[in-house]
């Protein structure tokens, strides 16, 4: 479909001299047809449906996947049923319903749209699109698509990809690319600060759960939370494997780097989007200068 188009490579100039890095990068995400990398897997799942027989698709969605899957369902001639935190301030509801989809609000959380987005496939009989399982393994293949493209745009040898976390599925899928390539390339994540179940199972050096009380959503941070990460396990070893690197983010660093993006690059993503930059500019002193150093942008 449309979105198999590679993105584009933005060579972020305005970094290099401060940096001291000249091969800096941004993949621009935000060219795929919903804004996100989400579409890369959106047409893996919708076409496993298809050929299922499934008559419909189900996930639990903060927002940016449930776009993607309404989109691609449409195009397949699918139902499309998108479950939603009751919380949450940008799920994409409208651009969901406008697409065909369904959208039901359920839930405090992320987690709880996708277990109801779980039962809801085994009543009805439709396809879980929910990044477990079957569905998951189709998107950490998909994500690798990333990896191929930038090894045909960067002008010299990868270095480090710089990626927002939340399940970790798109490291995970980067990392087994990379692996399939034999490539030597670290990957740097980004969390928010003390609301990442994967950034804090990195730090605590085993795979952890946050407290769901205790997470802090904000209008910035919210794609990046959640008290379970889907792929930690998977997305841990992408980045201890590759001797690559994680922190976390607050929402004014997040807010920073993409007002950096706009005002120096053109690039218009929002904060969590813009999240791997932070990663990049943290570790800066750390990263081989004759390497490209990529930041995946997304919105």
């Amino acid at each position: 479909m449309e979105h198999k188009q590679p993105t584009s490579l933005l060579t972020l100039g305005y970094l290099t001299e401060r940096l001291r890095l000249p091969h800096i990068y941004a993949k621009c995400e935000i060219e795929n047809p919903t804004r996100t990398q989400k579409d890369r897997i959106a047409d893996g799942l919708v076409l496993a449906a298809f050929e299922a027989g499934a008559r419909g698709i189900t996930v639990g969605s903060c927002g940016n996947l449930g776009v993607a899957l309404a989109l691609a369902s449409r195009a397949r001639g699918l139902l499309c049923t998108v479950f939603v935190p009751r919380s949450f301030h940008h799920t994409r509801c409208d651009e969901m319903t406008a697409l065909g989809a369904e959208v039901i609000p359920r839930g405090a959380c992320y987690e709880a749209a996708v277990e109801a987005s779980r039962k809801f496939a085994r009543a009805r009989k439709l396809f879980d699109a929910n990044l477990i399982g079957r569905a998951g393994q189709i998107a950490i293949f998909e994500y690798g698509a990333i990896v191929d493209e930038l090894v045909a745009q960067c002008p010299v040898s990868l270095g480090s990809i710089w990626l927002p976390v939340g399940n970790g599925t798109c490291a995970a899928g980067v990392r087994a690319r990379l692996q399939q390539r034999k490539l030597a390339v670290r990957i740097g994540v980004v969390g928010s600060t003390g609301n990442t179940a994967l950034t804090a199972s990195l730090a605590a050096g085993r795979l952890i759960e946050l407290d769901a009380a205790k997470l802090q959503e904000t209008e910035v941070n919210e794609p990046l939370v959640n008290w379970r990460s889907l792929h930690a396990r998977e997305a841990m070893e992408a980045v201890r494997g590759s001797g690559g690197y994680f922190c976390d983010a607050t929402d004014t660093e997040l807010v920073a780097a993409s007002n950096s993006l706009l005002t120096n690059a053109i690039v218009r993503t929002i904060p969590s989007g813009a999240a791997g930059l932070v990663g990049l500019q943290t570790f800066s002193t750390r990263l081989n200068p004759t390497s490209a150093h990529v930041v995946i942008i997304t919105a």
